[in-house]
């Protein structure tokens, strides 16, 4: 062997080869003790990597399993907010045990704590949004934490956690918002203010100017190059304002999409939808061009929705936003399921699987807290009246027996409800004069229920009491005007009625109709004079009445004897009118002679409603072929006035100790109806001091679901686009009256769709045409004209402040002022803080009408030229009229041009949102004063007739209109007012608590 040679030391070693062979010995049990550690630390660092590299893969699978059980339970926690205005911790049990699909055990290797927990407190303060297309409105907002841990099967485990805002916007915050498209193309200039947004699309045109001082924007597209119809035909005077507040020009080529130049495909079209937009496609410059708005207007935003969209189960009712102002299911009713038709309809009891559940219910202005009114063709259907026995009170019997309990014929024939007597000092109020209101068709009477109606949170369900009786005791009739100056030509001698029906909350029916003669057309139907006018003297007034009986001697009175005049000579509807109820005559001078009067229906003429086409080269209704000097009965509209300020009057509780004795109310509760017994909510967002007062009148609705059957509204017998406003595909009709004798709706044209005007005045018709009216506002008290709308704004407390409103599924008519009696200057447009009273005054209340639409009358109004010049508005002159009140209606659909249209002016349009709200008169540019919220939700189903100016209906006013600011203050919104959801989902952290 050769010798080693090896450096010890820095010093080179040679060995021999014995020594050679010891050494090498020991020197390889050293080399491989060596190896043996490093072969021994390098197992055990593969080892270790491999189980670090073990449990890095199980946390990361625990991650993402957590992350898919935040994920589930984010979509299920967002659902509950869809369906649910103000859910509590309760409501999320599911969330919390829901498992993730794929992971849960035992199909996965994970179990999950699922924690969903409420961190923010009741009685917080509102909050301001801070960014996002609704940055800058104001929010009940509640804060939510979403917490889970997923743990895998050997123990692994990661917690994520999630915060979740959930804001309650109040709907009466926009100054205009629109669930659907929202179109602008006014005339003269428009400058409403507050925040703008549309849930479909935009149309932005103007012929002077349209200015938009607040953020502006759409869930889908802005148009400005065309009109909704298709049509271009107004200048492009419209301007948003930037974040500087200076007025920003957008010119008709700036919108998102265009009608032209073609850009890719188009992103609307003519169909497929039913409703069809305009064809247009993408601006290229929209990126550049709304840069210039600084964030102010804005398309493709998320849109708002109101929980009664889908119901507890998540399912989808598919409701239309309508069902907010029509009436309830619940078990104790009766309802259409919809599996009839209009003239054989399947009407069933409601049962619990398809009642309203608790979230529909509780949307539905219906069961809002305050009072209820409804009116109906039979006991049956009146609100819990379904299952009611015979001879259980449950309402009362308009056309019946005086006591208004009998189904059926009345014994004796005498038909009439006989108020109950008030207490303390004798006030009797007039009865119904029942042949006028009674039909003759089979199973067809008149029923009224009113009640008060609250949610009770311990029980979970809706206190209601019945209080019809009492209610009506205060009178179904509108008061007589006082004689101004006597000897007048009109005095009343009977003395135990002047002063009578002073109370009246609900009117039904009047003794006289203020204004010129109403022209008595009759002729072929008989001799007599159904209708006759005279003028007071002292105040120079006119006045419509129904003579009903003549040669009175000196001592006689009105109960007995003479003869009746005016009886047999109509057939009402298949019923022969044989004469007035005598118990409700009263007796008066007129012009000398005595004379027995007899109350009559509170009817006018909508003239909107009863034409099909305003252009007098398509249809003239004046032609002896047509109508002539008759009305429509398409536009004949049976009113149940609510007079505002006795219903002020009875909540302040002036006839508490007046109210009656015997009533079904008192017999239960051992006391008279007092005003304290009117419920009314705390001033608690999400909800509202004050009272709503709600009504359904479905007289003549035959197929009972709250929908007039008339939809062939350019009477032309096939289905249009902008007819079809149940969206059930098919033409709904129900005006054959040879088939069905309770048909609902009236043709506009031919044999049996007109009548004369003194019958259509003075008589109750059969068809569901029918209205809710608000008048006395406002009127003198002490020589001032002062606002009477129940409620008070409390500015040393705001939270005490309390308002009112009107809610019904009819079209709500609004007579004379309400809720402003004058303004203090007048701008471009005035402020709403000039609207008198004053927001420093306890009478400055907020108030609101949500109903099918809504009509303007202003205080020049009368009933009686409604039915003397219907079709001539140069007659039907309106004066200046003040309102305040935010708006939630309906408007009817624009179709594109060159299909049917409705005569007139703005042919296949709405009439844009600056005829949102509807008018019947002549303005002739006098002011029409407003301050409120403009808020379209659905398309009307019973006030459907088109969009019509300016030939017979009405000339525009000048429309000095503005926001009302004070509905900015959560502690100033209208009671009953709905909130919209919106829900902002932040990301996820990873936590270890």
């Amino acid at each position: 062997m050769k010798n080693l040679k090896f450096k010890q030391n820095g010093i080179l070693t040679i060995a021999d080869d014995a020594s050679q062979r010891g050494s090498a010995i020991v020197i390889s049990l050293f080399v491989l003790a060596l190896i043996s550690v490093f072969v021994a630390l390098a197992l055990s660092r593969s080892a270790a990597e491999a189980a670090a590299t073990g449990n890095e893969t199980a946390e990361s699978r625990a991650f993402y399993a957590a992350q898919g059980s935040l994920e589930t339970m984010t979509r299920n926690f967002n659902k509950k907010f869809e369906i649910n205005i103000n859910p509590t911790s309760a409501d999320f049990n599911d969330v919390r045990t829901s498992g993730v699909p794929g992971l849960s055990s035992p199909v996965g290797n994970f179990t999950f704590n699922q924690e969903v927990l409420k961190t923010s407190t009741p009685g917080d303060p509102p909050v301001i949004l801070p960014g996002g297309p609704f940055g800058g409105l104001y929010a009940k907002q509640d804060n939510w934490r979403l917490r889970t841990t997923a743990t895998d099967n050997v123990g692994v485990e990661v917690q994520l956690t999630r915060n979740i805002l959930n804001n309650l916007i109040p709907i009466f915050q926009f100054g205009i918002f629109y669930d659907d498209n929202l179109e602008f193309h006014p005339g003269p200039r428009f400058d409403f203010g507050g925040r703008v947004h549309s849930n479909g699309s935009l149309f932005l045109m103007a012929s002077t100017g349209l200015y938009f001082s607040s953020k502006v924007t759409a869930a889908n597209h802005i148009f400005t190059d065309t009109g909704k119809n298709g049509t271009y035909s107004w200048n492009d005077n419209v301007f948003v304002k930037n974040a500087s507040g200076a007025y920003v020009r957008l010119y008709r080529n700036m919108g998102s999409v265009l009608t032209t130049p073609v850009n890719g495909p188009p992103v609307t079209s003519n169909p497929p939808s039913s409703i069809p937009l305009p064809t247009a496609y993408v601006s290229a410059n929209w990126p550049t061009n709304q840069t210039m708005f600084d964030g102010n207007l804005q398309a493709q935003v998320p849109p708002l929705q109101l929980p009664i969209i889908l119901n507890s189960n998540n399912t989808g009712q598919g409701l239309d936003l309508v069902e907010i102002v029509k009436r309830g299911k619940a078990v104790g009713d009766l309802w259409n399921d919809g599996t009839g038709s209009v003239t054989s309809p399947n009407i069933i009891p409601v049962t619990t699987a398809n009642a309203d559940d608790a979230i529909t219910a509780a949307e539905r202005y219906y069961n809002k807290t305050g009072i209820r009114v409804s009116l109906a063709d039979s006991k049956a259907k009146l609100p819990g009246c379904a299952s009611v026995a015979a001879t259980t009170p449950c309402g009362v019997r308009l056309d019946g027996e005086s006591t208004g309990q009998t189904i059926g014929e009345p014994i004796g024939g005498v038909r009439g409800y006989v108020p109950r007597l008030m207490t303390g000092t004798p006030y009797q109020a007039s009865g119904i004069n029942g042949d006028r209101f009674h039909m003759g068709i089979a199973n067809r009477e008149l029923w009224i229920k009113v009640e008060t109606v609250i949610y009770n949170p311990t029980t979970e369900v809706y206190d209601i009491f019945d209080i019809t009786q009492d209610i009506l005791a205060l009178g179904v009739t509108d008061s007589l005007p006082p004689v101004t100056s006597p000897p007048a030509s009109f005095t009343w001698n009977d003395n135990t009625y002047f002063g009578n029906d002073a109370r009246s909350i609900i009117k039904l029916q009047r003794f006289l109709m203020p204004g010129p003669s109403i022209p008595n057309t009759t002729g072929a139907s008989g001799t007599g004079t159904y209708i006759s006018n005279f003028t007071d003297s002292g105040s120079s007034k006119s006045y419509n009445y129904v003579l009903a009986r003549s040669g009175l001697g000196s001592s006689s009175n009105c109960s007995a004897g003479g003869t009746l005049v005016n009886g047999g000579l109509y057939t009402n509807n298949g019923f022969a009118f044989t004469g007035d109820v005598r118990a409700q005559l009263k007796m008066g001078m007129v012009n000398g002679v005595k004379q027995c009067l007899a109350p009559f229906p509170n009817n006018m003429f909508d003239t909107r409603e009863g034409l099909y086409n305003d252009s007098t080269g398509v249809f003239d209704p004046t032609a002896a072929a047509n109508y002539g000097l008759n009305v429509p009965w398409a536009g004949v509209m049976s009113m149940v006035d609510i007079d505002v300020a006795n219903l002020r009057q009875f909540l302040l509780g002036t006839w508490d100790s007046n109210m009656p004795t015997g009533t079904p109310y008192y017999v239960l509760t051992g006391h008279v109806l007092r005003s304290t017994d009117i419920p009314q909510p705390n001033n608690v967002a999400p909800k509202s001091g004050g009272w709503v007062f709600y009504v359904s009148d479905r007289r003549g609705d035959f197929d009972f679901d709250g929908e007039y059957d008339m939809e062939d509204v350019y009477s032309n017998g096939t289905l249009d686009v902008g007819e079809d406003i149940n969206k059930n595909g098919t033409l709904q009709l129900d005006t054959d009256c040879t088939v069905n004798p309770k048909c609902e709706a009236a043709k506009y044209t031919g044999v049996g769709s007109n009548i004369s005007p003194d019958i259509a005045a003075l008589f109750e018709h059969k068809y569901y045409r029918r209205g809710v009216r608000l008048i006395n506002g406002v009127t003198l008290v002490g020589g001032v004209r002062t606002v009477q709308t129940p409620g008070t704004y409390d500015t040393v407390t705001p939270t005490n402040t309390s308002g009112f409103t009107l809610a019904t599924e009819n079209g709500a008519y609004v007579l004379g002022d309400f809720n402003a009696s004058s303004i203090l200057n007048v701008g471009t447009p005035t402020a709403s803080t000039d609207y008198v009273p004053l927001s420093t005054s306890s009478r400055d209340v907020p108030a609101s009408i949500a109903s099918d639409a809504v009509i303007i009358l202003s205080n020049n109004w009368q009933d009686s030229l409604s039915f003397s010049s219907p079709f001539n508005m140069g007659n039907r002159t309106a004066t200046e009229t003040f309102d305040r009140f935010g708006m939630l209606s309906g408007d009817t659909i624009t179709s594109l041009a060159a299909a049917a249209n409705q005569g007139g002016g703005d042919l296949d349009m709405n009439g844009g949102v600056h005829n949102f709200k509807r008018f019947l008169e002549n303005w002739g540019g006098v002011r029409l004063n407003y301050s409120g919220s403009l808020i379209n939700l659905y398309n009307s189903h019973n006030n459907n007739g088109t969009f019509k100016c300016c030939v017979h209906v009405y000339s525009p006013p000048q429309r000095n209109w503005i926001f009302d600011a004070t509905f900015l203050d959560i502690n100033r919104l209208p009671p009953g007012t709905p909130y919209f959801q919106y829900v902002q989902t932040t990301g996820f952290q990873r936590t270890n608590n």
